[in-house]
């Protein structure tokens, strides 16, 4: 690997994958868009002015905007009051789908930009690149989680048993980690 992402013409990323690299993005990001499942719409008659203008999320009843059980999904979209439920069943109604709507368009356009041929040198403009820069950082939040990361000070997978399957995604979380880390430095200034 000669390198992975770095500064192009024009306030592009130039970005070099090999094969094995763009097939785990590849299905990374598919999993990712799997876990935040379908664009969705809330059918409900409480609001039709809401429903009409496209904000499903308004028309919902804050008791009907449960955190996510998924502790990968409650951590993505986190409650915004912890102290007080209604307060972020509220918050959640008016921001959640939104919010889910751009990530899932994060990870399409991420998914999206990576090269026809698995693998080899692409470029990313301003806006691909800040897909994959969220899209790489949901990823690592949703192993974080996978994981049971609570803090900085701790070693991914050092709490899962030798035959737990996650440990197998432990050298993802590292390299998602560098992936992120490079496309930052390569980013337009």
């Amino acid at each position: 690997m000669s390198f992975t992402f770095r500064a192009g013409p024009n306030r592009t990323v130039q970005a070099n994958l090999e094969a094995v690299e763009a097939e785990l993005l590849a299905y990374l990001f598919g999993q990712l868009l799997d876990l935040l499942g379908p664009a969705e719409e809330r059918a409900s008659s409480a609001d039709p002015l809401a429903i009409e203008l496209g904000l499903a999320d308004l028309a919902a009843e804050p008791e009907e905007v449960a955190p996510p059980d998924d502790p990968a999904l409650a951590r993505l979209f986190p409650d915004a009051y912890r102290e007080d439920e209604q307060a972020a069943a509220e918050f959640r109604r008016f921001t959640e789908g939104e919010l889910r709507a751009g990530k899932r368009g994060r990870a399409q356009c991420a998914l999206e930009s990576l090269p026809e041929d698995k693998g080899g040198r692409f470029d990313l403009d301003e806006e691909q690149a800040q897909c994959w820069l969220g899209t790489l950082n949901d990823l690592r939040l949703v192993l974080g989680s996978r994981f049971g990361l609570t803090d900085d000070g701790q070693e991914p997978g050092a709490e899962l048993g030798q035959d737990d399957p996650l440990r197998a995604y432990v050298p993802a979380y590292h390299y998602l980690g560098y992936l992120q880390e490079t496309l930052l430095e390569a980013l337009p200034r």
